[in-house]
Formats: C-alpha cells, structure tokens, sequence
C-alpha cells in the first residue's frame, strides 16, 4: 500500500515496493502530510530564530553578502569571483526581499538549510520506505551543527548541499519509476525500446547544474551520482534481459546527456548575467570606457573562458595559510573545526569600550557537526558498508556513493581545507545513521537503540546550541563545551 510504513527491504535489483509519498491515487493519509510539516517548522524555527544575529558581517560573509547586494544592483560582481553566481544571486535574492542587513543577507541560507531537511526526508522516503526512518534522517539534519551555522551565515555551501540533496532525491524517483512494474522474474520481457524515458533523471541534471553553478566541488556530488545511475543502469538490464550489457549503450547515452551535459548548460545559462552586463565586470570595466562596450560577442565569450580558467588557478594554487584549515582525514571525527565568530570582553576592550558582551562572558559561533551525529555516524557508515557488501542492499550502496564520493577525494586535495566543505555530505551521514539504528533496532534484543540515539542527538544539540548561535553565555559554561583544544 502507498501508506503502508512498515514494508520489508527488497533485495538489490528487485522491484522497489512503492515510496509512502507516492499516493498512487489513493488518498493520503494525515501522516503524509503531517510529519513533512513538522520536519519543516522544527528545522525553519531553528534556522530563523535570532538569525539576524550578530547584527553585522562576520567571517565569509566580507565576500558574498556584497556580492550578493552586487547581483542585485548590477546583475554580476564587481571584482573577481572564485565561484559561479547561483549561490549570490539567492543571497541576493533575501537582501532584494528584506534588505541589505544581517537577517536579508542570511535568510536565502536558513531557507535553503531548512529546505535541506525536507528533501532528506524525501530521500527517506525513497530509500527505506518508512516514515519514522525517513523522519529521523531528517530531525538528525535539523540538529546537526554543521548545517545549522552554515543555514545561518550568508555563505555559499549550504545552497550546494541543497541541490545535491535534491538531484540524489529525484534520480532516486528515476529508479523508482525504472523499476516499478517490471514483470515477474521468468516471465517475457518487454522490449527496452518499450520502455519509458527519464525524465525524473532530466531534472536531477538540472539540479545538479545548479549545484555546479554555485560551487565547483559538486563535480564530486555529480561523480556519485553517475555511479548510482550507472550501477542501476546495469542491475535494471540484468534483471530485465538476463545481462548487464543488453542495450546498456542507451542507458549510457542518457546518463551522459542527461548528468553531464545537461549540468554544464545550466551552470553557461548561470553566467548571463555576466554576459548580459559584461560593461559592469571587472573586465568590462577596463575595456568598456563610460560603460560602451566595442568588444565583439566573441571576445566575450573568450573573455568568459579566460575568467574560468583564472578560477582554476586560484583554486589550484592556493597556498594561504588560515587557523582553522584541517586535514581532511580529521573531518570525520571533528578533529579541528572552523570558529566563525567569537567575542569576549577584556579591560582593553572595556576601557576602549569595544565590548559586545558582558565581562567574564564569551559569544561563539563554532562550525563542528553535532558530535552525537558525527561520532556515532563513523559505526553507522561501518554498518552500511556491511549491508552494501554483505546483504548486497542498494540503498546502502547509494547513501555511499554519495558520501564516499563528497569526502574521499579530498584526502588528495592538496590546498588550504575546512570542515565546512563536508555541509552537503552531512544529510547522507545522516541517512547513514538513520538506516544503522532502524536495521540495529529491528533485532529483537535492541529494540531500544532508535531511542537513545535520538535522545544522545538531541542532548548534543541542546548542550552545543549555544555555540552554534553565538549566544552570550559565562565563559565558564563555554569552556565546558569545547571538549577539545584543536576546538578553540
């Protein structure tokens, strides 16, 4: 049944029992509507609330809240831009709607982040076929620490784990469809070429397109998405025709069109602002004297590679030195995160009166995950690896490649690196989690796993919320919560 929350897992390659989202028809029951408004409210509430705070620009908001009021007043940058303009145009988008302060300029990234937690559940959904599951990724979401910071700080990475998180949820309704009311094993098969198109893969092209258009580090994102797509490509033919290869040329072609080059047109379409107000760029400015422009459309477009390609060298050869870089084989267990924002008050500071917070009181605004998630996440992922080798579950294998594939190729990456680059792997750790507890829960012995693992979330995120809000607390309660001296 489409509501039915508690249907068991089909092997790998076998037809997928119907998503609870999809009503098939039938009518929808409460629960449907009901636990997606309450994943909402929980993870808007906590992303909206006292987003304005601190009331000024801190950390890399210098860059793209400017550059967010930029696209806004003149349709591109004004100086060099080291990421494409998907993610300022949405800053932009809140400063148009509310203005040009510390909430207008955050509040694009606290809908994108509560965005977020909707489509993990979504991907839930697709993935384990249960609401409660589906639920708990989602509520995991919500109280990390890393997505929360990055939802309330005019920044570009939560928009990129958005979009990630939205191409994995529609290639997944793609499987679904793939899938969905293939004959009985033994039977005769329908001709492939009776077979429907993808047009679910179509849209997540265009996602992933976005997420490329706001960072170039969701080639990883798109890198594991064409193993989901090409893994299923085969399992679907195998079990349709006998052998992986049968007519695989087509699926190729697909995956090709539709996840390779149906992402580059749109992060070209991303640029037309850029184009459009070429007189406006940094290079228009040199070459367009009183904003006319003699410079031919090719030039232009010649222009446009050439700034691509300074992208490149910026990103390849940057060499700055900053306090809170990491290794990343320290992300997973939060060995060194990122202080966005931090205020004390000394005598200096108080005979200058310079100071922002009380004496003997400190505000703090550190980028770490939600220890109990990230921490209890290494034995969850341990755990998918298990089910994805040993029981051959697909689902593991998904939550997998798209974990595996945004933090693996790091570890070779050789500039300057952050925590917070981990944002759009964060709500695949969590579905990591979530599918750990439900398959540990089910054996009769540990039914009462789920439950002290949501409680252990929660507890972390009321004990670290403090610091993940900047709020003013006594530097006694502030040094109890920095567990580690690599945290400080």
């Amino acid at each position: 049944m489409a509501t039915d929350t508690t249907v068991a897992a089909e092997p790998a390659g076998t037809t997928p029992t119907p998503s609870p989202d999809d009503d098939s028809g039938r009518r929808v029951s409460s629960a449907a509507i009901l636990v997606p408004v309450v994943v909402l409210l929980v993870a808007g509430v906590l992303r909206f609330w006292g987003l304005g705070h601190p009331e000024r620009i801190y950390f890399d908001e210098t860059y793209y809240a400017p550059q967010g009021q930029e696209m806004i007043a003149r349709g591109v940058e004004e100086g060099f831009a080291v990421h494409p303009p998907v993610g300022k145009w949405l800053i932009g988008g809140g400063i148009a709607t509310y203005g040009y302060h510390s909430f207008g300029f955050r509040a694009a990234a606290a809908a994108a982040g509560t965005l977020l937690t909707l489509v993990t559940y979504l991907i839930g959904l697709r993935l384990f076929r249960r609401r409660g599951v589906a639920a708990m990724a989602a509520l995991f979401v919500a109280l990390d620490g890393l997505t929360l910071t990055m939802s309330r700080i005019a920044m570009l990475d939560i928009f990129l784990a958005l979009f990630v998180a939205l191409g994995a949820w529609l290639l997944l309704i793609d499987r679904d469809r793939m899938w969905e009311g293939l004959p009985a094993e033994g039977a005769d098969a329908p001709a492939l070429s009776r077979l429907r198109g993808h047009p679910w893969r179509w849209f997540a092209g265009i996602a992933f397109g976005l997420a490329l258009a706001t960072k170039w580090s969701a080639v990883l994102a798109l890198a594991g998405a064409c193993l989901v797509v090409g893994f299923g490509e085969a399992l679907w033919r195998r079990r349709l025709t006998g052998s992986p290869w049968t007519g695989l040329w087509r699926g190729a072609v697909n995956a090709v069109i539709t996840l390779l080059v149906v992402p580059v047109l749109v992060y070209l379409v991303s640029y037309a602002g850029w184009f459009t107000n070429f007189a406006e760029t940094r290079l228009g400015l040199e070459q367009c004297p009183n904003g006319v422009c003699r410079v031919s459309t090719l030039d232009i477009v010649g222009q446009w590679w050439g700034e691509q390609q300074a992208i490149a060298r910026f990103h390849g050869g940057l060499e700055a030195e900053h306090p809170y870089r990491s290794h990343p084989r320290t992300w997973p267990y939060l060995g060194r995160p990122v202080a966005y924002y931090y205020e004390s008050c000394d005598d200096q500071k108080l005979a200058d009166g310079e100071c922002v917070v009380a004496q003997g009181n400190v505000a703090h605004i550190l980028g770490t995950g939600n220890p109990a998630i990230w921490w209890l996440g290494l034995g969850a992922l341990a755990a998918v690896l298990w089910y994805a080798i040993v029981r051959r579950d697909w689902r593991a294998w998904v939550i997998l490649a798209f974990y595996g594939m945004q933090y693996l190729p790091w570890l070779f990456v050789q500039r300057p690196n952050f925590l917070f680059y981990m944002t759009p792997a964060v709500a695949f750790l969590c579905l990591a989690l979530a599918y750990a507890v439900w398959r540990v829960g089910s054996l009769p012995y540990a039914r009462w796993v789920p439950a002290v693992v949501a409680a252990s979330v929660v507890g972390a995120f009321v004990f670290w919320y403090p610091v993940w809000v900047g709020m003013e607390i006594p530097i006694e309660l502030w040094q109890l919560r920095m567990w580690f001296p690599s945290w400080i």
